[in-house]
């Protein structure tokens, strides 16, 4: 598949392989059943000195969100019950007969999904490219660039910290709690 080139997905890749990244987006994602890729977005943004505002955040939701109900909430769900059903297979099923046959379906279903998810961010990254840089970018707008994306609570200061920190690892401490200044005690 020829993908066109698109800096926001490279960008992800890189952010989401730094330690504690994927367990913090999905934490933030099964607490509040928000899109990763917003996240994501919000982040990369502030990286691009790009201020990100609630109309645009529901142009890309309204965009993707679609194609995250059709294709990508599929794939992962039969993704996760391949999973399951490798790790416990009912006596005489697929699964149990042909456990390396099912694992690669399930891979394929892995790269599949990935492709799906990589199409949604194509889709954020061309609602977002309307968007014109004019705010310093760094952790502190990526910080209130998440406050647009969610209302996230107190209890989800370490996973926006942690995100925080891998994304703008020259940022200090006080920096990255100032950003996240709105999130309250």
């Amino acid at each position: 598949m020829r993908w066109p080139p698109e800096p926001f997905w490279d960008y992800s890749l890189q952010l989401y392989q730094q330690p504690g990244v994927e367990a913090a987006c999905l934490e933030l994602q099964r607490r509040h059943g928000l899109d990763v890729n917003l996240v994501l977005l919000a982040c990369w943004l502030g990286s691009q000195g790009i201020a990100l505002d609630p109309a645009t955040l529901a142009k890309a939701e309204r965009a993707a969100e679609p194609w995250r109900r059709e294709v990508v909430g599929p794939l992962r769900a039969l993704r996760r019950h391949l999973k399951v059903a490798l790790a416990d297979p009912e006596p005489g099923s697929v699964a149990e007969g042909w456990p390396e046959l099912v694992g690669e379906v399930r891979a394929r279903v892995l790269a599949l999904e990935l492709d799906a998810e990589h199409l949604t961010q194509l889709c954020l990254a061309r609602v977002a490219g309307d968007l014109c840089a004019g705010a310093v970018s760094g952790g502190s707008l990526a910080g209130a660039n998440l406050g647009v994306c969610c209302r996230f609570e107190p209890r989800d200061r370490a996973a926006l910290t942690t995100l925080l920190s891998a994304a703008f690892p020259g940022s200090s401490p006080a920096e990255l709690q100032a950003s996240l200044g709105w999130l309250g005690h």
